[in-house]
């Protein structure tokens, strides 16, 4: 039986908060990047190629073994690259085709999509005041980010059928998630050497898709350098969001679980707006300041009941 270290829980909450921060700041600078810099196959394709350096090295420096050691089952990779892939791009194209706000407001349903993924896939009984902790969660950040919206003066189209990608993405994400601890957590993989090996396999495929769209549409492949503002939202997104925070969010998974861990997630819309606020001269109410607090207590009260939960049964 696998021992988890004292205090585990507290680092892996920590992680899931900056988890949180580094995906909330992605979504307007992923609006921004998508629409007036790269075409969106493109920024899905080279968030993941960005940081593969560093999350390899990080992996050899971490585990004082080369990350390709045998044995390495390349197909169940495969398969999760794709289910890696499929997200990044079902979130870019929904982005694009939302704007931030809205694209907040979808995915703060990730706690519903990630307790039914969960509930289908494992067969197993939800935690005890989840739904509770989850709704609270949601409201608040359906608080948050509603807060936000603003008129735009852009074809309905191009508002709307975005959404249904976002849920996409979310679908895409939570069996990521949960097949990455079932199919390589019996293997005793560290978290990093799972994140730089399925962002691998998540990259290549994504970027064949574009080798293959690029035949057709030459246009989308990019014809001159991004302006240095773009390349640092562009290392925010791809060191930040693909390699950092999915390095904490499958070792905040492995401690709490993809229900309890998806809960964090709905800090995100909070510090979208935060991001958006500071960088593209948006509004902080008070209506967004109270949903972030209603976020929390959702958390709170969620990792508390577990916490209880796990000294019952050391007791």
């Amino acid at each position: 039986m696998s021992h988890k270290p004292a205090g585990g829980t507290a680092l892996a909450a920590a992680g899931l908060l900056v988890t949180a921060l580094i995906w909330g700041a992605m979504v307007p600078m992923t609006y921004v990047l998508a629409t007036q810099y790269l075409d969106p196959f493109v920024t899905s394709g080279v968030r993941y190629l960005i940081p593969l350096p560093l999350l390899f090295g990080m992996a050899w420096a971490m585990d004082r073994v080369s990350p390709f050691r045998a044995p390495v089952p390349w197909p169940v990779l495969a398969r999760l690259g794709l289910g890696m892939a499929s997200f990044s791009v079902c979130y870019t194209i929904g982005v694009t085709h939302s704007e931030p706000v809205r694209a907040a407001i979808v995915m703060s349903c990730s706690p519903l999509v990630a307790a039914l993924m969960s509930k289908t896939m494992l067969k197993l009984p939800l935690a005890r005041g989840f739904w509770p902790a989850a709704i609270c969660a949601m409201v608040g950040a359906a608080m948050v980010a509603l807060d936000a919206v603003r008129p735009r003066d852009v074809p309905a189209d191009v508002i709307y059928w975005g959404e249904p990608l976002l849920v996409l993405a979310m679908a895409c994400w939570s069996w990521y998630s949960i097949r990455v601890q079932s199919w390589l957590g019996p293997l005793g993989w560290s978290a990093m050497r799972i994140t730089s090996l399925t962002s691998l396999c998540g990259a290549s495929l994504i970027f064949l898709l574009i080798i293959v769209l690029a035949t057709i549409e030459p246009a989308r492949l990019p014809r001159e350098m991004i302006p240095a503002s773009a390349f640092g939202m562009l290392l925010w997104v791809g060191v930040g969001g693909a390699a950092i925070a999915v390095v904490l969010w499958n070792h905040g998974v492995r401690h709490v679980g993809v229900p309890v861990a998806t809960l964090y997630s709905n800090l995100a819309p909070v510090f979208a707006v935060i991001v958006s606020a500071l960088f593209f001269g948006a509004s902080i109410t008070l209506q967004q300041v109270a949903g972030g607090v209603l976020i929390l207590a959702g958390v709170v009260r969620m990792q508390w009941l577990g916490m209880k939960a796990a000294r019952q049964k050391i007791v």
